[in-house]
């Protein structure tokens, strides 16, 4: 390559995260249902800017949600200020059925008519509040307690009064509460509320955190200045601790305030309660309220019926396992669902790979899918055709096992019917009803193509055609997607390489890794760039390929979506470990691809990534020469005890000792740099620093890197350190003098900060 470094620099910072997003236009389609209608609307971006469409889904039409340019203008004449129609400056909207829209704007709540584009402040914003369904209440959190606001009036009403700190109302445990990036932008998190369809009713939790264990953290610099550090104490459970977060349910009525408990015993919440990740849901008609739970370690899950009137708790559906149970692919996913009926649709890993039961009143089961292949998504059900629409991946011979496909099966099982069969990934979303949704397809190498599809799925209505032109413009290219076997010489791998720009089929290039060994998530990508869809781990391909190095992300065992025997590999202990199935991969990748020069390989990764990063240097010393850990998760006995628990066992049926980090500090040849935010309330800077205790001990050469004020994702500081990454790899890698670069400040998504 003769490109100069600098340049190179610079090619890389265009292609980091935040550039990319807008290298894309209409990326794919997100949709936001319209009250209980088949209509929606979305946000997209065009060559004329950003624009606001709805699509009304019976009658197969999409249309401009407003004129841009009177809106924008009806803005800056309410509020005195110039917009661009381009960019307007919200997210999101609410269309009223009476020919308005309602936007908030400069910290205020406008109302503009469609009609004469007259725009009207009805008052100030209120970000931290959840509102129901038809816009008539809002929830807040005041002093530990809520209160209800009448947004037609102001007015707010106070519902409960005995909330205290640690035993308070719609709170999100301190462990994965963000608490550290909520101070740094300014910003709290709305209450944790589910409205009942018709808006007369929520359910929320009273979260009892008193007796779990307090974790430590200290501001050295602190924004607002002094010279003092300021400390920072907040609730946070670790392996073995006696005590959880538990939560207790209850259900309130908006007109009346009155307030009916579940009667049944608290449910654990070791991380994340149930609300924020779907496992607490109404019924269709409001009558019926569902949830799920499940022990320490999740061993037994089980799904419950709670009466709204009364508070009474029936257990509809119990499963028990010697490993974990999921309740969908990934950790954030909730496949559960129930029908009209009454009846559960259950996803289960029973037999080995994930399949769909459905139960009766009378707790039969009746298997609707079987095989060796995985069922991803449950999108829709029919309840008129007693049709489930769902995606699979891995049923097709020969057929990638990541990438999903839209099927049907019957309620009461028989043969499948394949909606697609494109090779691609399909994401999709459904309406309320289930009568329609959108399916967004695509590719790590294929642009997402948007279409609304009915129950059926029958296409309706076309809807965006990405475009990538500005980020291929930018020098980006696809990764080769390959196939190896692990160490075991039996197993398939997924691969996913990126050639270095500006490639010569006759030089040869220094290759690193971007690890995340799973379990909950995979790493090479598998849809096109934000694209959304399915979370994978590889993040920073793109920027190490401008620089010159060859890209390569494996999916081990241990990782998600390949089944319950793979993911389980890690817990199975040092027979599990997964760095040599990483260095196999990369072996028989280099074996055909003489440009990959195998004496020169690198490794990076961020959380678990930065623990398996530094794993690898540590366990394979002879094959990885540098690496970068960020964030690394080096130890899990001080680490959230939900993770570890949950993936790998309790205390007494896991060595966690033999997977520590520190444990092999004096193994460390080659060049590392720990990176760690000195405010990560989520992977703590504690569990690096005992490595570097270790390191010292081992008397061993290393770099430290630690970001003041910067939490768990590093926006802190964010171009500085990974700069520094670049750095690093090009010195002691490439064998090359870094230039003298900065990167720009990288601002903070908010599409990002509001998910």
């Amino acid at each position: 390559m003769t490109t100069d470094l600098a340049t190179r620099y610079a090619r890389a910072e265009a292609l980091l995260p935040h550039h990319v997003k807008d290298l894309v236009r209409t990326p794919r389609v997100t949709p936001h249902w319209i009250g209980g209608t088949e209509t929606f609307w979305y946000r997209t971006t065009t060559a004329e800017g950003v624009r606001f469409v709805v699509v009304d889904a019976e009658a197969g039409t999409k249309r401009s949600a407003f004129d841009h340019e009177r809106l924008a203008r009806a803005l800056g004449d309410v509020l005195g200020e110039e917009f661009d129609p381009a960019a307007l400056p919200f997210l999101s909207v609410d269309l009223l059925h009476d020919g308005a829209v309602r936007v908030v704007a400069g910290k205020r709540r406008i109302e503009v008519s469609l009609d004469d584009y007259t725009a009207t402040i009805l008052g100030p914003a209120h970000p931290g509040e959840t509102p129901s369904p038809d816009g008539r209440w809002a929830v807040g959190i005041r002093d530990h307690n809520l209160y209800l606001r009448d947004t037609a009036t102001d007015e707010e009403r106070r519902l409960t009064t005995d909330g205290v700190e640690a035993y308070d109302y719609a709170t999100m445990t301190d462990s994965s509460a963000a608490l550290v990036m909520q101070e740094n932008l300014g910003f709290t998190m709305p209450p944790m509320v589910v409205w009942s369809p018709d808006s007369t009713r929520f359910v929320t939790h009273r979260l009892d955190q008193r007796s779990v264990g307090f974790m430590h953290l200290l501001r050295s610099a602190p924004p607002e200045g002094g010279f003092r550090p300021r400390p920072m104490t907040y609730r946070y459970a670790v392996v073995g601790d006696e005590d959880v977060a538990t939560t207790e349910f209850l259900v309130f009525e908006a007109a009346t305030g009155a307030v009916t408990p579940a009667r049944c015993e608290p449910i654990l919440a070791p991380l994340v309660p149930a609300i924020p990740y779907g496992q607490l849901w109404w019924s269709a008609d409001g009558a019926t309220v569902y949830f799920l739970s499940s022990d320490r370690g999740d061993h037994t899950v089980r799904l419950h019926e709670l009466d709204p009137g009364t508070g009474e708790v029936t257990v509809l559906v119990e499963e028990t396992s010697t490993s974990h149970i999921l309740y969908g692919p990934q950790q954030q996913d909730t496949n559960i669902r129930v029908t009209s009926a009454g009846e559960p649709l259950w996803w289960s890993q029973r037999s080995g790979h994930a399949h769909l039961y459905r139960y009766g009143r009378d707790g039969s089961a009746t298997t609707l899918t079987s095989g060796d292949w995985t069922v991803r998504h449950v999108v829709s059900i029919d309840e008129d055709a007693r049709r489930v629409v769902f995606t699979g991946a891995g049923r097709a011979p020969g057929s990638d096992p990541y990438l999903q496909e839209l099927y049907s099966v019957s309620l009461d099982g028989g043969e499948l019917t394949a909606i697609t069969s494109d090779g691609l990934d399909h994401d999709a979303t459904p309406s309320p009803s289930g009568r329609f949704f959108v399916d967004n397809a695509s590719r790590y190498d294929v642009e997402t193509v948007s279409v609304l599809r009915d129950s059926t799925g029958a296409v309706v209505l076309e809807l965006e055609q990405a475009d990538a032109s500005g980020l291929y413009a930018a020098g980006w290219s696809p990764p080769e997607r390959v196939v190896v076997k692990a160490a075991d010489g039996v197993t398939d791998l997924y691969c996913a390489i990126y050639k270095p720009h500006d490639f010569d089929p006759s030089a040869t290039y220094p290759v690193v890794e971007e690890i995340y060994p799973g379990p909950q998530i995979s790493t090479a990508p598998l849809r096109f760039p934000v694209s959304g869809g399915v979370l994978t781990g590889e993040r920073n391909a793109a920027g190490f390929a401008a620089l010159g190095f060859v890209v390569v992300a494996v999916d081990g065992r241990g990782s998600a979506l390949r089944g319950k025997d793979f993911q389980d590999f890690g817990r199975r202990g040092l027979e599990g470990e997964f760095v040599g199935d990483h260095v196999a991969a990369i072996k028989q990748l280099g074996a055909t691809r003489p440009w990959m020069d195998l004496d020169r390989v690198g490794i990076f990764g961020h959380s678990a990534g930065g623990y398996a990063s530094t794993r690898c240097m540590l366990l394979a010393p002879d094959f990885y020469k540098v690496a970068v850990s960020s964030a690394g998760s080096h130890d899990n006995r001080p680490n959230h005890v939900w993770w570890a628990e949950k993936f790998f066992g309790s205390p007494d049926e896991f060595d966690f000792a033999a997977q520590s980090n520190p444990a092999h500090a004096a193994k460390l040849t080659g060049k590392l740099l720990l990176v760690h935010g000195e405010m990560d309330d989520n992977a703590t800077p504690h569990l690096t620093m005992r490595l570097v205790d270790a390191l010292i001990k081992a008397n061993k050469d290393f770099d430290l890197l630690i970001v003041p004020n910067a939490e768990h994702r590093l926006m802190i500081g964010a171009a500085y350190w990974q700069r520094r990454r670049w750095d690093f790899f090009v010195r002691h890698l490439m064998g090359a003098t870094p230039p003298a670069y900065q990167i720009a400040e990288i601002p903070v998504d908010p599409e990002l900060l509001g998910a």
